[in-house]
């Protein structure tokens, strides 16, 4: 709890999410981030199912990309994936490039969560020294061992596997990388395009190149 507390305290108005595993902090943890306007999200985790709705019934809103560095969806413990599914209020985020989360396991997890589903691009860039290398390949990072440690899509690319090869609808899969995060991180003006919201805007072409970017009103 110290050690929360310190970086809260050092990073207030900068965190706006923390992940944590659910099955090692408390619930007084969960209730100190919630009360400082941390959305806390449920990953890096081998929590049981039960430990994953107990993570879920004291305060934690949201998944960080599932399937993903969290225990696995089995038969006989369904672990925190089937925690999310159970949990009628609780989001999850995905990485939607195929290489984290195979394509068919991303549309049975859409079908399951529906306005739940929110895309990510857990994108990281190339690092080659010290403790934690990111190395890149063709399509993704690497550790030096072949683990996948990030991947190299972009959020417009998300949208575009999502339509082409789940065969989700454009504007659906537009609300998975704009509304849908916009509700878990509890931000009223982002994800729509109405009287009142962010002028956060992208064109993009037929063949899903962007081709304008419009911030806060502002064409750049």
């Amino acid at each position: 709890m110290e050690d929360v507390k310190s970086l809260i305290s050092q990073g207030r108005k900068v965190i706006g999410m923390m992940t944590i595993a659910p099955e090692v902090c408390s619930r007084e943890l969960i209730e100190f981030l919630n009360e400082n306007g941390i959305v806390v999200a449920a990953g890096h985790s081998n929590a049981t199912f039960r430990e994953g709705v107990e993570g879920f019934r004291n305060g934690i809103r949201t998944t960080t990309h599932l399937f993903n560095a969290m225990s696995q969806l089995h038969h006989r413990d369904p672990g925190l994936p089937g925690a999310v599914f159970q949990t009628p209020d609780v989001f999850a985020s995905i990485i939607a490039d195929g290489i984290h989360v195979d394509y068919s396991m991303v549309s049975i997890a859409k079908k399951l969560l529906n306005d739940r589903l929110f895309l990510i691009s857990d994108a990281v860039e190339e690092n080659l020294r010290e403790a934690y290398m990111h190395i890149r390949r063709e399509d993704r990072f690497t550790l030096p061992d072949g683990t996948l440690s990030g991947s190299a899509l972009t959020m417009m690319k998300a949208v575009e596997n999502c339509v082409r090869n789940v065969s989700i609808p454009l504007e659906e899969a537009l609300r998975m990388a704009s509304l849908y995060p916009a509700r878990v991180m509890g931000t009223s003006d982002r994800g729509r395009i109405e009287t009142g919201c962010r002028a956060d805007l992208v064109a993009f072409d037929d063949e899903f190149n962007v081709q304008k970017v419009c911030l806060n009103g502002s064409m750049i």
